[in-house]
Formats: structure tokens, sequence, C-alpha cells
């Protein structure tokens, strides 16, 4: 392809690319902070990744895992444990499953009430918990390091806002 010719297709590209925007309302001031989030939450879902990955855990194995210490001794039932949840699998019962073949975690059901199965973290859970939880609130720091704790409260509660 010759330069003139990679140029006029480049034109028509762009002409194209513009119409599309246009004929869909497209406003910059609503996508610019939307990708920001995209990428911000890209880039913050690898870093926690990678500081977990030594105590064997993902992010979301790690959540369950902190709702269920949070809840110690009762534990939650599997309803209200994935509506606690940073990022709601899209199986919940899968991430138990794995969590309890690790003998991470353990199902029980209410005698109450036979029907609700409660998750409880295990012994085994905790200790992979207090392996992880170092490196995950160090990369925690690491990411917000750059932000006065004003920009860190400024930030949470812009998100907050857009997340209620």
């Amino acid at each position: 392809m010759t330069a003139q010719k990679a140029q006029v297709r480049g034109a028509k590209v762009a002409q194209r690319f513009t119409a599309l925007r246009r004929a869909a309302d497209w406003d910059p001031g609503a996508s610019r902070p939307i990708l920001a989030m995209l990428r911000a939450d890209g880039r913050v879902t690898v870093a926690l990744d990678q500081a977990l990955a030594p105590a064997g855990l993902s992010l979301p194995r790690f959540n369950v895992l902190m709702e269920l210490a949070a809840s110690w001794p009762d534990g939650l039932p599997l309803h209200e444990l994935g509506g606690r949840l940073v990022k709601s699998p899209p199986n919940i019962t899968a991430l138990v499953d794995r969590l309890e073949s690790e003998r991470l975690a353990r199902r029980t059901r209410i005698r109450a009430d036979r029907r609700v199965v409660v998750a409880q973290i295990t012994e085994r859970g905790w200790e992979v918990l207090a392996a992880a939880t170092p490196g995950l609130f160090a990369a925690e720091k690491r990411i917000v390091g750059g932000l006065s704790p004003a920009e860190r409260e400024a930030v949470a509660g812009l998100l907050d806002r857009l997340g209620s």
C-alpha cells in the first residue's frame, strides 16, 4: 500500500469512527472516568493477584476467606456470602467447592432450616489467610502510595458514590 493510499484509508477510518461516536451521542467527559476506572481496576487486580499468588490464592478466594474470617465462628449462608463479596463471581458454589476441597472452608447446614448452607473458615483457612494478608496489605499500600490521605479518602468517597 502506498503512503497516499494509507493516508486516504486512515482518513476514512477516522471519519467513520467520528460518525459512529456522534450517532451514539458520545460524551468524552463520561467516557474518560469510566476508562480510567477500568484501567485502574485491571492494574489493581493484577497487583493484588500477584501479591496473593505466593499463598496460592486468587483475589476472589481471598475475599471469600476474609468474609468468612469476619463472620467467624458462625460463618455465612452462601446466599449472603455472595452479596458481601467485592466482585460477585459467576458461581459462588464452585468457589466454595474449591475452598472446601483444599480444606480452607467447610459447609454445614443450619439445624433450624436444613435448606440453608453455611460456609465457615477452617483452621487451615486461617493459616493461609495469615500467610496472604501481609503481602496483600503491602500491595495496597504500594498502589495508593502516591496519594495523600486526603486524596485516598476523596477517591474512595467518589468510587463509593459510583458503586451505590
